[in-house]
């Protein structure tokens, strides 16, 4: 079954497969996650342009609708230092990769997906977009 996508304005370049947050500059606009941000969903594998030389290598660019997966789906994340195993909540590092989130400590993690297979980094995983703004892990 294929996944649900939706589309929203990129108000930046966004790579493929990447979690997306909210712009708070522009309305019903997207920018690539930082962080440990409250995302809303991740970028699609697809490129903004066919591929092909001097093609974008990105799915959003500035100011042009992209499409993303939105809470619920199914979809590919590329990964981010450290790699993820399978059943880990994930948040996006300061590339918009999904890195794990931690599991102790008073800091509140933004969870936007939680993992479907175990990656290293640098590769893409499957995941479940799954926003969880706010969750404290358990005190140390």
């Amino acid at each position: 079954m294929p996944a649900h996508t939706t589309s929203i304005l990129a108000g930046g370049n966004i790579y493929p497969s990447r979690f997306i947050k909210i712009s708070t500059s522009a309305d019903n606009t997207a920018l690539q996650a930082g962080s440990n941000e409250d995302v809303i969903g991740i970028s699609t594998e697809a490129t903004k342009d066919a591929p092909l030389s001097g093609a974008s290598a990105y799915a959003g660019v500035d100011t042009y609708q992209m499409h993303y997966y939105p809470n619920g789906t199914e979809c590919l994340l590329e990964i981010g230092s450290g790699g993820v195993t399978r059943g880990d909540y994930l948040k996006s590092d300061t590339n918009g990769k999904g890195v794990s989130a931690a599991t102790t400590g008073p800091t509140a993690q933004f969870i936007g997906a939680q993992a479907l297979e175990s990656a290293a980094a640098g590769d893409f995983a499957r995941v479940m977009v799954m926003r969880i703004p706010k969750y404290y892990p358990a005190l140390s």
